[in-house]
């Protein structure tokens, strides 16, 4: 077994092994005194947010459902609430099935076969 040392930049924390993820799922996790959710698209795309429902407050959002949408001819990744279905993207957190607040979302990378999320400011 060999050791690969990862030079990541400074603003990002490690979260995880990528083949931890299965595709298709999100998984819920402690990050920085916060739970957050991070998932693997069918497409092979890594996102977190936060694992609170904006409209609700439930720690959910790790056991939505994961899709996409067509926004502005350009399909994004996104998630619904499992306990109201309210779609949020994943890449920018917007709320597109209502006038509801946006969900928080991480900017997420792959280095080495890990994980690395936007460290909090």
């Amino acid at each position: 077994m060999t050791t690969q040392l990862i030079d990541a930049p400074a603003d990002l924390a490690e979260l995880c092994f990528a083949d931890d993820l299965e595709t298709g799922w999100g998984e819920a996790a402690w990050m920085e005194g916060r739970q957050i959710a991070v998932y693997r698209t069918e497409h092979f795309g890594f996102y977190a947010s936060s694992h609170r429902c904006p409209s609700t407050g439930a720690k959910v959002m790790a056991r939505g459902i994961l899709g996409d949408a067509t926004v502005d001819g350009r399909r994004v990744a996104t998630i619904a609430c499992p306990l109201h279905k309210e779609i949020y993207r994943l890449d920018t957190g917007d709320c597109l099935s209502s006038e509801g607040a946006a969900l928080p979302v991480f900017g997420v990378q792959e280095l080495g076969g890990r994980l690395w999320m936007e460290a909090s400011k």
